[in-house]
C-alpha cells in the first residue's frame, strides 16, 4: 500500500502530459458584411487606374483568418490572413498581418529599465494612431471615417518592419517603427524609401471609474521612389472612457478624437513637356471627434465629426457627420446601423446621404475586444 501511494504522489507531481491540440494555434475567422445605400454615385480611382463603384452595394466586405500561437516562452506569433471584397463577387487576398512579438529576451539585464522593450517585426498595423491600430470589425464605425481616409487611405496603414515599445517613467510608452515605405495615402508612391513613426503614449485610470490616454505621433517618409518628396505627418490622438464601478457592464460613455497636421512636397509637370515646372509644399490639417454613450448591456449609441482640408488643395474642405447605433447580441454576434452625411467644396462628393447596414460575426478563439468596449 504504501509503495501504491509513494508512485502516485510521483505521478501527481508530474507534469500532464502535452497533447497535439497544445501545438496548434488559436483560430478565430471574422466576418464584416456591409450594405451602403447612397444618394448619387460614389466611384473611386484606383492607383492602376480601375474604377470602382462604391454606392449601393452588398457586400462580403472583409473576412479575417487570424492565427496566434505562443512560439516559446519569449515571443509569440500571430498571422491575419483576409479576404477583401470591394467590388461583388471579386475578392483579394491578403496578408494583414504576420508577425513575430519578442516579449523578452534570456539575458539578466532585459527586464530591467531603460530596456523591457518589446519587438515585434513582420507586417503590422503601424502605430499611427488608435484608430489604426483596429481592424476593420474592431472600428467603432462601420468606416474609418473622410479624415483618416484623406491622410492615411480608406484601408489601414499597414507595413513592413521592426518595431519597439519601451516602458517608460510617469506611465509613458514610446514606439518606435521604422517602416519599409508606401502603404498610406500621403506616402503612396514611396515604396522604395523607408519610413518611420513615433508614438509616444500616456495612459491612466482616476478613482478606478475613469481612463484617459493620450497620445503624439510624428511620421516622416516620402512619396517617391527617391525620395525626393518628403512627408511628414503629426497627430494627437486622445480617448476618455467612463465606466461606473456599480453597473459598469450596463453604462458607459466614451469620448475620443484626433487630430492630423500632414505636409507633403510636390513635383508637378505642368505643361506636359517631361520637365519639372512647378515645385513646393502642400499642407493640410484635419480633425475627427466622437462620442458614445452606453444605453444597457447590449445597446451603444454614438455620434461622430470629421473635418479635413484636402492634401492637394487645402482650399477644399469637406465635414462628414455619423451617428450610429450597435446592438452586441453577444461578444460574437453584432449589429450595427449609421447614417453619413458629407458636406464638400468638391461637387463630386457634396451632398452624399449615406445609409450603412453593418453585420460582424466572430468564432473561433476569441481574442479581447479594444478596452473601451465593455463586450
Amino acid at each position: 500500500m504504501l509503495a501504491f501511494l509513494l508512485l502516485c504522489a510521483q505521478a501527481a507531481q508530474q507534469p500532464p502530459p502535452k497533447t497535439q491540440n497544445e501545438f496548434n494555434p488559436a483560430i478565430t475567422v471574422f466576418s464584416d458584411i456591409l450594405w451602403r445605400l447612397d444618394n448619387k454615385d460614389v466611384i473611386e480611382i484606383e492607383d492602376n487606374g480601375d474604377v470602382i463603384r462604391k454606392d449601393d452595394k452588398f457586400l462580403l466586405r472583409e473576412t479575417e483568418i487570424d492565427f496566434r500561437a505562443a512560439i516559446d516562452p519569449f515571443a509569440d506569433g500571430v498571422f491575419i490572413l483576409a479576404l477583401e471584397q470591394e467590388v461583388p463577387g471579386e475578392f483579394e487576398v491578403d496578408v494583414e498581418e504576420g508577425y513575430v512579438r519578442i516579449k523578452s529576451l534570456p539575458f539578466g539585464p532585459w527586464e530591467e529599465p531603460p530596456l523591457g522593450t518589446r519587438i515585434k517585426a513582420g507586417r503590422f498595423l503601424a502605430a499611427a494612431g488608435r484608430q489604426n491600430r483596429l481592424h476593420t470589425h474592431d472600428l467603432a464605425q462601420p468606416q474609418r471615417g473622410l479624415t483618416v481616409e484623406n491622410f492615411l487611405g480608406e484601408h489601414p496603414y499597414i507595413g513592413n518592419g521592426v518595431s519597439a515599445e519601451a516602458f517608460l517613467p510617469l506611465d509613458l510608452q514610446l514606439t518606435f517603427e521604422a517602416l519599409q515605405g508606401g502603404g498610406f495615402a500621403m506616402g503612396e508612391n514611396g515604396t522604395e524609401r523607408p519610413t518611420f513613426i513615433a508614438n509616444l503614449s500616456w495612459f491612466d485610470t482616476f478613482a478606478d471609474e475613469h481612463d484617459v490616454e493620450i497620445a503624439g505621433l510624428a511620421l516622416y517618409g516620402s512619396n517617391d521612389e527617391e525620395g525626393r518628396r518628403q512627408v511628414h505627418l503629426y497627430s494627437l490622438d486622445v480617448l476618455y472612457k467612463w465606466k461606473p464601478l456599480k453597473q459598469g457592464e450596463w453604462t458607459s460613455i466614451v469620448l475620443a478624437g484626433q487630430v492630423f497636421y500632414g505636409s507633403g512636397e510636390f513635383e508637378e509637370d505642368t505643361d506636359a513637356d517631361g520637365f519639372i515646372d512647378l515645385t513646393g509644399t502642400r499642407r493640410a490639417w484635419g480633425y475627427f471627434v466622437y462620442g458614445q454613450y452606453q444605453l444597457d448591456r447590449r445597446w451603444y449609441a454614438g455620434l461622430r465629426y470629421d473635418w479635413t482640408e484636402s492634401l492637394e488643395n487645402r482650399e477644399n474642405e469637406a465635414w462628414r457627420v455619423t451617428p450610429y447605433l450597435s446592438l452586441y447580441v453577444s461578444e460574437f454576434f453584432r449589429f450595427r446601423v449609421a447614417y453619413e452625411f458629407t458636406n464638400s467644396d468638391v461637387h463630386a462628393d457634396d451632398d452624399l446621404h449615406t445609409f450603412l447596414f453593418q453585420l460582424t460575426v466572430v468564432f473561433g478563439s476569441h481574442p479581447p475586444h479594444p478596452y473601451w468596449v465593455n463586450q
